[in-house]
């Protein structure tokens, strides 16, 4: 994107983006096509999020225990945090075969329409439990979304897993739980083509293996 797409999306006068990405050139965080003038990123931006993942304190038996879960399963499986709206990846080990789900660390789904956003919620404890569902909400009606249906399954009580199916993508869905480790909640996930999701073989197939990721991860 140029300066004018950032600066519509940000909603900031175009000198001031003009001037922040200048200085993001200059710092050698972005770079400029030549031909279209867009920006894109640098490798350089790769340090800011690896230190931020390597201090994270279940990284090496996250990922051990990502890898058995893929291998196991087939699927994509992650390890995603809250960030403000958003859940982020922590940990990912992609499916291996090539339907997998390419998902990778550092992304982000809306906390809204993913299950591990769901299996999130259902797991914070009163009252910030109801200060994320109420922010998700209202950050769903300010952009002309319905928020009763978020609404409805993030007050649901928790429940050992939660299987969201088309709410990120018609064709793409999850089975989550979460784990507490290091003393921070985590969503563990299992993501898939939506025909890849059905009974019984989430129940017994997915969710035992899921759980014994859990137990691994887990302090």
């Amino acid at each position: 994107m140029g300066n004018t797409q950032l600066a519509r999306l940000a909603n900031l006068p175009p000198s001031t983006v003009s001037r922040l990405t200048d200085s993001l050139v200059q710092l050698g965080y972005l770079r400029v096509n030549s031909e279209s003038g867009a920006y894109y990123l640098t490798p350089k931006n790769l340090r800011l999020g690896y230190p931020v993942l390597a201090n994270l304190p279940i990284g090496g038996r996250a990922y051990r225990a990502l890898d058995r879960l893929t291998e196991s399963t087939g699927m994509t499986s992650t390890l995603a945090t809250r960030d403000d709206l958003h859940m982020a990846f922590v940990a990912v080990a992609r499916g291996r075969s090539a339907t997998g789900v390419p998902l990778a660390v550092g992304g982000r789904l809306p906390v809204s329409v993913s299950a591990a956003g769901l299996a999130y919620v259902r797991a914070l404890q009163e009252p910030l439990r109801a200060r994320v569902i109420a922010s998700v909400c209202r950050d769903l009606s300010q952009r002309g979304y319905s928020a009763d249906s978020f609404e409805r399954k993030a007050t649901d009580p928790p429940t050992d897993y939660v299987v969201a199916v088309g709410r990120w993508q018609e064709e793409i869905g999850g089975v989550a739980t979460t784990v507490v480790a290091g003393g921070e909640l985590y969503a563990l996930t299992l993501v898939a083509h939506s025909r890849e999701l059905e009974e019984p073989d989430i129940s017994e197939r997915l969710v035992p293996a899921m759980l014994e990721a859990r137990e691994t991860i887990a302090d």
